[in-house]
């Protein structure tokens, strides 16, 4: 398999994708306006501690404050690892009203509960998770036993005071040095955050799921993975570790023919290469997937036409969920083929398509009405959550592009052109949004007026400043 991983740096963040055997089956885009997640490390302050809870709330920018036990609490921690008989610390001694805190999100807030958090810290790398109050050295059972030892006794001697480490399952034929450059790595990373002046509540520190940590950590250095980036401190920084890594100058959505790709993959309806087609319904419970012929009529009859669309779409089925990230249950509606070891094939074709997901998942099997059950684990919001909302005029029957998503494409039309001035249609609410937002030098002036109607941003005329300024309102605050 080649795979080939594109970074395109943004205004905020950066976006990509990954391609395997030429085709996408994965996007990566920074979730800038998204909840807290699992993994993040925020600035949070001390709102109230409560000693008969030995617990606190934590003030983390959220609407609802998060949860802090004290065994989640380094101090905590380090009197558990030296076992001196001394009475465990209270709340009221470790933590007081207005304190700053550098916690990370254990569990997601869900209904009326806040985010369950711990001072603990751990951040994840290639071959190891660093823990600065690990106190522990560990190493993966899948890694051979003779190996095991050698591994441990060495990551110890790296370790300092309470530090704690673990050695992941891809380490075992890893060179020593490779790993202690990437535990430095994650080491200083951890350090910088800890010797920062606090920040206000809900500040970022770290989202292991940003999308240049995760291209660094699942694929720079992988076996047959190339990765290209215009992101000039990302490429010097990953050419240390991987001679596969490219600089390119300019955008590279366009360049790879990328924007058409991610405008389908928000869209419900999926050609199959046969001449098949999907039809994706994504609701809140589940997703609902339905398998037609479409033009695909077959040449000897309708059990081989059934058949033939369904190994098809059992194969589109497994990119597709992780194209758009869908996760939880999901229901796929193939067509009836009345026979059982066809049904069996097409089960098993879609087991195997689906062990190529980096997400865990469960095939359940056919129901007795027919239907294939499965699930997939939610490791992220998924595609439609990212890039687009409710639409406020069919309360929420359709989709619109987000301000955000409809922002970067306008700036990718206008990089585009070689002009002094563009001139927009924008809808009313992109407007508003625009003349907020900020824009990187490089870009040329860019002109708005608003249109009713279609919900985009459309370029309509390019020239001179002169030729432009009275045809629109310009947008201003340039980045420096």
């Amino acid at each position: 398999m080649d795979r080939t991983v594109i970074v395109e740096k943004l205004d905020i963040g950066h976006r990509g994708a990954v391609l395997e055997d030429g085709s996408v089956r994965e996007w990566l885009i920074d979730d800038v306006h998204g909840p807290l997640q699992e993994g993040m490390i925020v600035a949070g302050r001390v709102e109230n501690v409560l000693n008969g809870m030995d617990a606190a709330f934590i003030d983390i920018g959220d609407t609802k404050h998060g949860y802090l036990h004290m065994k989640e609490h380094p101090e905590y921690q380090a009197w558990k690892l030296r076992e001196d008989g001394k009475p465990a610390p209270k709340a009221a001694a470790l933590l007081q009203k207005g304190d700053r805190v550098i916690v990370q999100v254990k569990k997601e807030a869900a209904g009326s509960k806040g985010c369950s958090l711990t001072m603990l810290l751990s951040i994840s790398g290639t071959y190891t998770i660093y823990m600065p109050y690990g106190g522990y050295a560990a190493v993966s059972k899948k890694i051979k036993d003779e190996s095991r030892a050698a591994i441990r006794r060495e990551v110890r001697s790296w370790l300092a005071e309470q530090e704690g480490i673990i050695v992941r399952t891809n380490a075992e034929e890893t060179e020593s040095e490779l790993l202690k450059e990437e535990f430095k790595l994650l080491r200083s990373r951890i350090d910088g955050m800890l010797k920062e002046k606090p920040k206000a509540p809900g500040t970022l520190y770290y989202d292991e799921s940003r999308t240049d940590l995760r291209v660094e950590k699942d694929y720079v250095g992988a076996a047959n993975t190339a990765v290209i980036t215009n992101d000039a401190d990302l490429a010097a920084q990953w050419k240390r570790t991987s001679p596969h890594v490219t600089w390119r100058a300019g955008s590279l959505f366009p360049a790879y023919n990328l924007d058409k790709e991610l405008e389908k993959s928000l869209r419900s309806f999926v050609w199959l290469k046969n001449g098949g087609s999907l039809m994706i319904q994504e609701t809140e419970a589940m997703t609902v997937i339905d398998v037609n012929s479409g033009k695909y009529t077959g040449s000897s009859g309708m059990r081989d036409t059934a058949y033939d669309v369904n190994m098809a779409a059992a194969e589109e089925i497994s990119r597709q969920l992780r194209l758009r990230n869908i996760g939880g249950m999901v229901i796929i509606d193939f067509i009836e083929m009345n026979r059982s070891d066809a049904a069996k094939q097409v089960e098993e074709t879609l087991q195997a398509a689906l062990r190529r997901d980096g997400s865990t998942t469960n095939v359940a099997g056919f129901t007795r009405l027919g239907n294939m059950e499965m699930t997939r684990k939610q490791t992220r919001r998924k595609l439609s959550q990212l890039l687009t909302e409710s639409c406020p005029c069919c309360s929420g029957a359709g989709r619109l592009k987000t301000l955000w998503q409809l922002t970067e494409e306008l700036k990718q039309q206008a990089q585009a052109e070689e002009a002094e001035a563009c001139l927009f249609d924008v809808p009313e609410r992109l407007a508003a949004y625009l003349r907020k937002e900020s824009f990187a030098r490089g870009l040329p002036e860019l002109y708005i007026r608003i249109r009713r109607g279609n919900d985009r941003a459309e370029l309509v005329r390019t020239g001179t400043v002169e030729e432009i300024k009275g045809s629109g309102e310009r947008l201003g605050g340039v980045l420096s």
